[in-house]
């Protein structure tokens, strides 16, 4: 699932992203947290068109209280 598609199905679903800013010398990726109804997860920041782990999308899914079998696209996905 591509990144920009599974962001607008979260906010759909009733949560808020916020972007984190890392600590002046962080190297890595950086990461944006998805709040939703007092839960949130860490999501990796990634360009629209990138297509995200199913195995990241199945765990900040689990840990939102969602249920992955919604997600738009085929079932096979995750």
């Amino acid at each position: 699932m591509e990144s920009a598609t599974f962001r607008k199905w979260l906010v759909e679903h009733g949560c808020r992203i916020d972007t984190d800013e890392h600590p002046r010398g962080h190297e890595g990726h950086g990461e944006v947290t998805v709040h939703r109804e007092g839960r949130k997860a860490r999501l990796p920041l990634a360009g629209a068109h990138h297509a995200l782990d199913p195995r990241t999308v199945r765990r900040v899914c689990d840990e939102l209280g969602l249920d992955p079998a919604q997600l738009p696209g085929p079932q096979s996905r995750v």
